[in-house]
C-alpha cells in the first residue's frame, strides 16, 4: 500500500476543522481535490473515515483511530526533521527548558555563562512553572527537558529522571520579623499569614502535613501564587512567612532582606531532578545542555548555599 504524505496532511486538516470547504481554504487547494484525497485514503485503508454531520463532517471510529496515529507520526516526523537538521549544524539549536523559579533565578544564569563560552549557538527557551505543570508539559512534548523537584510517579509514565543536586526548603521572613534571629515554634509560626503556592504543589502539602501532625491548623495562605519568585518582595513589606528553597537566601541573591526562620520540623530536604521523555528525540543541543547541567549544576547550587548569610 502506497500512501502520499500529502494526503495524510490533508486528512489531518479536514479532521481538525470538520469541514472540507474550510480545510480547502486553509490548505489553498480546491474542495474536489480534498474530496478525492478522502476517497483515496478510504480505498487504501478499506474503511470509511468520515460521516456527514450537519453542514460538516465528523470522524468515524476508524477515522478517530487514524487521526490519533497520524498525530503521533506528525510529531515523529518533526523530530526527524530536527535531528537531521541539527546534526548538520553540530551543537546548535533550541532547547526548551522547564524549571522551578529558584532554578531559573539561581542556577540557570551560571549555566548560561558556560553555554555562551562553549556552545554559543545553543538557544534556550525557558518556561518557569510549578512542578505539576512542568510534568504535564514535558509529557505532552511541549518541553525537551525539565529541572524540578523529584517526584513520586509510576515508572511507566513516560518520563525518566536523573538526580541533579540536593536542595533544602525552609521557612523565611523579613530580616526584622518578630520570629527572626531565633528558633521559632510551629505554634508561633501558625499565628502569622503565609505566601504559599497552590495546594497541588508538593512543598505546600508537606508543610501543611507538618502542622497538622502537631495538632495545629495548616498555614493560612494570605497570598497564593504560582510564582514564588515574587514572595521575597512581599515578605520585606509584611510580617508574612513563606516556604522556599534556601537558594533564595543570601548575599548576591538579590533577597538580602530575607532570612531563615529556623525549625527542624519545617526543614524539608529534597532532590532536584533532570527530566525528559523516555522515547523523545533528544537533539545534540539538548544532550549537550543536559551534560552541562550535570557537570556544573551541583557546583553552582553549592556555591549559592556557601554564600548564604
Amino acid at each position: 500500500m502506497s500512501i502520499d504524505f500529502r494526503d495524510l496532511r490533508y486528512f489531518l486538516k479536514i479532521a481538525e476543522l470538520g469541514h472540507i470547504g474550510r480545510a480547502a481554504e486553509e490548505l489553498h487547494v480546491t474542495q474536489p481535490a480534498l474530496s478525492k484525497c478522502v476517497v483515496r485514503l478510504e480505498d487504501s485503508y478499506g474503511a470509511k473515515l468520515f460521516d456527514r454531520a450537519g453542514r460538516g463532517i465528523a470522524l468515524t471510529e476508524a477515522g478517530h483511530c487514524l487521526f490519533g496515529r497520524l498525530r503521533v507520526l506528525e510529531h515523529d516526523l518533526q523530530d526527524i526533521r530536527r535531528e537531521v537538521s541539527e546534526l548538520g549544524r553540530g551543537v546548535a539549536g533550541v532547547v526548551r527548558l522547564g524549571c522551578a523559579g529558584s532554578i531559573a533565578s539561581f542556577v540557570i544564569p551560571g549555566i548560561c555563562r558556560v553555554l555562551r563560552e562553549r556552545a554559543p549557538q545553543i538557544r534556550l527557551l525557558v518556561d518557569v512553572a510549578l512542578d505539576v505543570v512542568l510534568q504535564d508539559a514535558l509529557r505532552n512534548g511541549a518541553l525537551d527537558v525539565t529541572v524540578s523537584p523529584a517526584r513520586m510517579a509510576a515508572a511507566n509514565d513516560g518520563i525518566v529522571t536523573t538526580p541533579l543536586f540536593s536542595d533544602t526548603v525552609v521557612v523565611v521572613g523579613r530580616s526584622g520579623h518578630p520570629l527572626s534571629r531565633r528558633t521559632a515554634t510551629l505554634k508561633e509560626m501558625s499565628k502569622y499569614g503565609w505566601v504559599l503556592p497552590l495546594r497541588s504543589v508538593s512543598t505546600r502539602r508537606w508543610l501543611e502535613k507538618v502542622f497538622l501532625q502537631s495538632d495545629l491548623p495548616p498555614p493560612e495562605a494570605v497570598v497564593t501564587t504560582n510564582l514564588l519568585l515574587s514572595a521575597p518582595k512581599i515578605l520585606v513589606e509584611t510580617d508574612l512567612l513563606a516556604f522556599v528553597s534556601r537558594l533564595n537566601i543570601g548575599s548576591g541573591r538579590g533577597n538580602r532582606g530575607i532570612v531563615e526562620i529556623p525549625n527542624v520540623h519545617t526543614t524539608m530536604e529534597r532532590t532536584m531532578d533532570i527530566g525528559h521523555r523516555v522515547k523523545a528525540y533528544l537533539s545534540p543541543a539538548t544532550r549537550y545542555f543536559i551534560d552541562v547541567l550535570q557537570q556544573h549544576g551541583p557546583e553552582i547550587s553549592a556555591s549559592g548555599r556557601a554564600h548564604r548569610g
